[in-house]
């Protein structure tokens, strides 16, 4: 099911039904048809305690190409390429400490190496015997013979209770899809162009079957994409906002992608309609209690398009937020995160540093429609 090879075209060879096949329909069945994965619901009776992890068992999976282990909690990849996946899992609390318990949701890659996480979330739970959502998002690479799961663990202090994995199939979900088959994240693109009109009379060279066959073949199986692993450190007081800064160690793009000087707004390389994931883990300093909220602002050009709000009950320890969007973007906008926190007496911390094998923060996005001119048909 791998994707099929782009070959190219000679000078006076003869153009045989079985290589239009290759180079034309198959390509076009691929992307029309990706490999991909979605998963609703949690098998019944499912539960985490304290200072462990569940690896969720899905209920329903339905997959092309991926393949699910016996139990249905790891899914393995069919081939290699930028994925976007997604994770959320519903818990119903036992008995909660004063302060709330952490909730951490892992959206994990398995290698031969082992696992590690690409997208981890910890929200806090406050009411007893309450639900909450918990959920997490992420633009990955992935090799073809991978595997990824969802698992939930539970932070509780005394007393220290059960939590239930809830099973409607509306309150638990894991997809995957596939949106580029790249040999690797930083793989070199090729620039999307219209392909064109053919004419009648015209000389067919390899030129022109290469501008407008396999060119736009090509700039689908690489888009435009970026991928940031690692927040800079920030500290901010209560009722202030400021803007997250990447560290360029844990930067990957492939079209052009540009990093700001501050390292704090990313430059869109070419027009067409995105989507964005994103994670960001925030520690609050001060008092204990609930009446201290963040929030995570999704900016184009400076301008809010989208925010996720929580709330953080605890001193000194990191919850997250997790996002994703779909807009349109052109060549030359900016995207950047900006962290708002409110509460009296309150200071609001960038955790960017991940812990072993957990990835706390990262922001990603890839093209999903080169020729798009706008939201609009």
């Amino acid at each position: 099911m791998a994707a099929p090879l782009i070959e190219s075209w000679s000078q006076r060879e003869i153009v045989t039904a079985q290589k239009l096949t290759a180079q034309i329909r198959d390509p076009q069945r691929y992307l029309a048809d990706p490999p991909r994965l979605s998963c609703r619901g949690a098998v019944p009776g499912q539960t985490i305690n304290r200072g462990s992890s569940t690896h969720i068992r899905w209920a329903s999976t339905e997959t092309n190409g991926f393949v699910a282990d016996a139990d249905r909690r790891w899914f393995t990849v069919p081939d290699t390429g930028v994925h976007v996946l997604t994770g959320s899992v519903t818990v119903k609390a036992g008995a909660t400490q004063t302060a709330g318990d952490g909730v951490i949701i892992y959206l994990y890659r398995r290698t031969s190496s082992g696992a590690v996480s690409v997208a981890t979330v910890r929200e806090i739970v406050q009411q007893a015997n309450d639900y909450q959502i918990v959920s997490a998002s992420t633009v990955t690479h992935l090799e073809a013979g991978d595997s990824i799961a969802v698992a939930v663990y539970l932070e509780a202090g005394v007393p220290s209770p059960t939590y239930t994995v809830q099973a409607g199939e509306w309150e638990g979900v894991f997809s995957a899809w596939l949106v580029a088959p790249a040999p690797t994240f930083t793989a070199p693109p090729t620039p999307f162009a219209s392909a064109g009109d053919w004419r009648d009379g015209e000389q067919i060279t390899p030129a022109l079957m290469q501008s407008r066959i396999t060119n736009p073949i090509k700039a689908l199986y690489n888009p435009p994409r970026v991928s940031a692993r690692s927040a800079q450190a920030f500290s901010v007081p209560s009722g202030q906002t400021t803007r997250v800064g990447w560290s360029l160690a844990g930067l990957e793009e492939s079209g052009g992608w540009r990093l700001s000087q501050d390292a704090k707004a990313f430059t869109v390389p070419a027009s067409g309609v995105y989507l964005t994931a994103f994670c960001l883990a925030i520690q609050r300093d001060g008092p204990t209690g609930a009446f201290g909220s963040y929030q995570m602002n999704l900016m184009r050009n400076g301008n809010l398009i989208s925010l996720h709000q929580r709330q953080n009950t605890r001193t000194n320890y990191p919850a997250g937020l997790s996002g994703t969007d779909v807009l349109f973007l052109a060549q030359g906008d900016t995207l950047s995160i900006e962290v708002l926190g409110t509460g009296t007496g309150l200071t609001w911390q960038g955790f960017g540093s991940d812990i072993r094998d957990e990835r706390w923060s990262c922001f990603g996005a890839v093209m999903l429609a080169p020729g798009a001119s706008s939201m609009k048909g």
